[in-house]
């Protein structure tokens, strides 16, 4: 054998011998690997599984967006930011990328013109947490709008950034927001959300509700995504569906503004305005005193006064007893009957003007609001139990079921006969202005009562497809067709005549009729002295009534003189007016109006107080009382000049006196008060009076100077 094979030889046994065992090892180990899955005790499956990157991703949604019954909106979705300053990645201090201490002063400085935060308090906050990953700044750093978080960033700031958040927006601001309510920012496990907290967003908080989506699959060491993986799960998101109101926000727009004045002149403890469309039941618009902007959120009452108080309305109610009787056929507009007092057992109930107007037909009666007229209707004529009959067939011994949240039932205690009678003329019984609403569709249509509602669809804010709407809802017909139109005659009067209560609520190219109401307010059992909720129900055209309003105003603050038809006319008027015309409701010629023919002024000196307001608003003056006197000393107009209905009528007691609003009066008013107290009058401007130097309550002596400010209605 040469001595090249053999080297070949000892070359293949060495191999043998040294990678043969090396090779079982090998096979061994891989079959041990393969069936016992276990490596120093770890089971390398589980090991492998947990190396791949499961990624998980929120699919963001939009919680549904509400508008007025055009598709203006109401309440919408827009983005916010919040600030973060990134100091550290990794925990570490990334140059260029995080923002370094050495950075703080001059970011301190940059923030403090975007945000409502000095430099000091911005750079103490940045130094005082020097050592975190990333801070935030508080409430001042969020909410942020774009325009703040690109001008933050046209600074280009190191480590600067934002997280983007819902935000819910009411571009109208004070606009039906006792509706509306309000949705906030609410944190649900790391990732903010928008909930409804009052009104429709509350109530309908599930149908607005987005539904986030979710994408989980996996990614390999590299981040490529693991097409095949079987850990993949999709779910789609769903924004929440959009709500569209019956108000209109040119009516509602106006309707505010109107209530706004009111509010701010006659500081109320509570007050609402209401318009329904009584053929649909359709709520046009509603205005709740006091109110908020859902934006901002300062809110002093949580409930809805039109639909969560109740209360003793007063002659409103006198409307459903009228009709009653008219339905019976138990009502003589012609009957004569004694006003002034009605003796019910051993009480004895009073008109307002206690010495009445002498014998008079039951119609005058309605318009001059006569509790004696009324009693007899409800205790003679109808009966008690006929009585209650009525009042139930009204549903005022049920809520309403309006598609708002909060609402309440009527309060009433029909055990004592006398609470019945009592009712039929406003007081005893407690009810809300919704169900007050609710009756008077049937006096304004047919006969038939419609549900009032505010939402007239739901929409899928994806498709665009309706999901739900709102049809007119029929819930009862308490009288007939011709009962209502009888009803709205005998009422006719209340505005239009000229001994009516409701006067100063026509309008010039509308027939209205309606009724007054005010009533005296209880308390711990007690009625509270000098304490009245005003309130009127009123429609138009009279023929057949396109829209039904209904205002209260609860204690204003106004002197004894000041009438609820003085406090809530000018809103009706304005903003009914301007609704029929939205309508498209033709305006049409008065066959006869309010009586505005001259009088002539009688002498009220020597009178004491009482008697002096009494008499001159039977002669129908608007009486104003000045100073603390026990008689009347000097008057302006005086005896012998003419006036016309409605005018104020100065009544000077004593040499000094407290100031009144002066708000509304016209230069003639105004230039009377003067005279009669020798002031030093200071005019600016024309039309009628909007401020005044001395202010509401001041004490004003003989000789004193007063500057007043005068404008122009725009309209």
């Amino acid at each position: 054998m040469n001595s090249l094979k053999q080297s070949k030889k000892r070359v293949a046994w060495v191999a043998i011998v040294c990678f043969t065992p090396l090779f079982l090892f090998f096979v061994g180990w891989f079959l041990y690997l393969s069936v016992t899955h276990t490596y120093k005790g770890e089971n390398m499956l589980a090991f492998a599984e947990e190396q791949r990157w499961k990624a998980v991703s929120t699919l963001e949604a939009e919680r549904g967006e509400v508008y007025d019954r055009f598709g203006q909106p109401i309440a919408i979705n827009i983005p916010s930011y919040r600030l973060v300053a990134v100091l550290k990645l990794g925990g570490e201090r990334v140059k260029g990328k995080t923002l370094m201490p050495g950075e703080f002063a001059e970011a301190a400085k940059q923030l403090s013109t975007v945000l409502p935060m000095t430099e000091a308090d911005l750079l103490k906050r940045l130094e005082q947490n020097a050592d975190l990953g990333q801070i935030e700044f508080g409430v001042p750093g969020r909410d942020l709008t774009v325009e703040q978080k690109e001008e933050i960033e046209a600074f280009d700031l190191n480590g600067i950034t934002f997280v983007e958040e819902p935000k819910r927006y009411y571009p109208n601001k004070v606009f039906a927001s006792s509706v509306i309510g309000y949705a906030q920012k609410i944190d649900q496990n790391g990732r903010i959300e928008l909930v409804g907290e009052l009104g429709i967003e509350k109530s309908l908080n599930d149908i607005l509700s987005e539904s986030y989506g979710l994408y989980r699959f996996e990614k390999d060491l590299a981040g490529r995504e693991l097409i095949s993986s079987d850990e993949q799960l999709k779910i789609e998101p769903e924004d929440g569906a959009d709500v569209q109101l019956t108000i209109d926000h040119r009516i509602q727009q106006l309707l505010e503004t109107k209530m706004n004045e009111l509010y701010e002149e006659y500081e109320p403890k509570n007050a609402t305005a209401i318009i329904m469309d009584p053929k649909t039941g359709e709520i046009i618009a509603l205005s709740d005193r006091p109110s908020f902007d859902p934006n901002t959120r300062e809110i002093s009452s949580y409930s809805n006064f039109s639909v969560s108080s109740r209360f003793e309305t007063g002659s409103t109610m006198k409307i459903f007893t009228l009709a009653a009787a008219i339905n019976e056929g138990v009502y003589n507009p012609n009957e004569l009957y004694e006003s002034g007092s009605y003796r019910y057992g051993k009480t004895v109930f009073n008109d307002y003007n206690i010495t009445g107007w002498g014998t008079i037909p039951m119609v005058e009666g309605v318009w001059h609001s006569s509790n004696v007229a009324f009693s007899i209707l409800a205790n003679e004529r109808l009966g008690l139990s006929r009585y209650e009959d009525y009042f139930k067939a009204f549903k005022f011994d049920q809520r309403t079921g309006i598609d708002l949240p909060g609402e309440v039932n009527s309060q009433f205690d029909f055990e004592s006969p006398m609470n019945v009678l009592i009712t039929a003329w406003g007081q005893s019984t407690a009810v809300t202005p919704m169900q007050i609403l609710q009756a008077t569709s049937a006096i304004a249509t047919d006969g038939t009562m419609k549900q009032p509602h505010v939402i007239k669809k739901i929409i899928n804010s994806e498709t665009g497809e309706t999901i739900r709407t709102t049809n007119p809802k029929e819930v009862g017909q308490p009288i007939t067709a011709e009962t209502a139109k009888k009803t709205r005659e005998a009422l006719d009067g209340v505005v239009n005549s000229d001994v009516g209560t409701g006067q100063l609520y026509a309008l010039d190219n509308y027939r209205v009729v309606g009724k007054t109401g005010t009533a005296q307010i209880a308390e711990n059992g007690k009625y509270l002295s000098g304490q009245y909720i005003h309130s009127f129900v009123g429609m138009a055209p009279e023929d057949d009534p396109e829209l039904v309003m209904y205002i209260a105003v609860d204690r204003p603050n106004s002197d004894s003189s000041t009438t609820g038809p003085r406090i809530m006319a000018p809103l009706f008027k304005d903003v009914m007016d301007v609704a029929l015309r939205y309508r498209s409701v033709e305006p049409e010629k008065q066959e006869k109006a309010v009586e505005a023919s001259t009088k002539t002024t009688s002498s009220y000196i020597g009178q004491n107080r009482e008697e002096a307001v009494n008499a001159s608003t039977e002669n129908s003056f608007n009486p104003i009382v000045l100073g603390d006197g026990d008689e009347v000393i000097a008057q302006s107009p005086v005896k012998g000049q003419s006036y016309v209905v409605g005018e104020r009528l100065l009544l000077k007691t004593s040499e000094s006196f407290t100031m009144p609003t002066l708000k509304g009066w016209s230069l003639r008013d105004v230039k009377r008060l003067a005279t009669l107290y020798q002031l030093n009058l200071e005019i600016d401007g024309t039309g009628f009076v909007t401020s005044q130097s001395i202010g509401k309550g001041k004490p004003v002596k003989t000789g004193a100077s007063l500057k007043v400010k005068l404008e122009t209605p725009s309209n």
